[in-house]
């Protein structure tokens, strides 16, 4: 992954992922192995941490359920940081909120947001990520947005995307949600006979084998492929 240039403002360049499938499709493993591969500081907002472990995989300062403890260790010398949230789906939202205001300050690093669907809606989401997905590249950020289910999340991000790589998804408005982002048209497989057979989007999608992708390249065109680290 190329690196923001800090202090430049609109003269940087958008980079902004969305990283789409159901549990144990490929996510993380084109996660760590290709998009944090390099980063000048890093900050990671981790509900499932206790599975995920993105504290031992950056060996970054892991802070769970307390905002001032996340200010401090950005005020470190840390280059990354994990935070973990706690409490009720309110207390959650709340922590995300402000979690997002102190990504907003960190110029120049990369910010991953894992199980998007938690803390936004498709007509909603906090103003702090709002700023995050639209204004981000003013800072210099690096986005990386990550969901199970994309007929959750705000619609925002998709839209302010610069890449998008998917995997399964297991639920027709997923398929349909996706299949719209990617812009996918209907492929033609061999049939019997030698007949070719028409496979819409959303089933393509929806029968992908674990660790295969779509992904949307910053030219809008798409390619399938296969993770090259599992």
């Amino acid at each position: 992954m190329s690196r923001q240039t800090k202090g430049k403002g609109t003269a940087n360049a958008a980079k902004i992922h969305a990283v789409i499938g159901a549990s144990g499709t490929g996510k993380s493993s084109y996660i760590k192995g290709d998009l944090l591969r390099s980063y000048d500081r890093l900050i990671i907002w981790s509900p499932l941490e206790d599975t995920d472990e993105y504290g031992r995989f950056c060996g970054g300062t892991v802070v769970r359920g307390k905002i001032t403890e996340l200010v401090q260790a950005v005020k470190s010398p840390a280059a990354a940081m994990v935070y973990v949230p706690r409490g009720s789906d309110a207390e959650v939202k709340k922590q995300f909120d402000q979690f997002c205001r102190i990504a907003w300050t960190m110029e120049g690093a990369t910010v991953l947001v894992e199980e998007l669907s938690r803390v936004t809606m498709p007509s909603w989401s906090p103003p702090a990520w709002r700023n995050l997905s639209t204004a981000g590249r003013h800072k210099g950020l690096t986005l990386i947005g990550v969901a199970q289910r994309p007929a959750n999340i705000d619609k925002d991000f998709f839209g302010n995307c610069t890449e998008i790589r998917c995997y399964r998804v297991n639920y027709d408005n997923d398929a349909k949600v996706m299949a719209d982002a990617l812009g996918l048209e209907t492929a033609y497989e061999p049939g019997p006979q030698g007949q070719a057979v028409a496979v819409k989007p959303q089933k393509q999608l929806r029968t992908l084998p674990n660790f295969h992708f779509f992904h949307k390249n910053p030219d809008l065109s798409v390619r399938r492929g296969e993770n090259k680290s599992r």
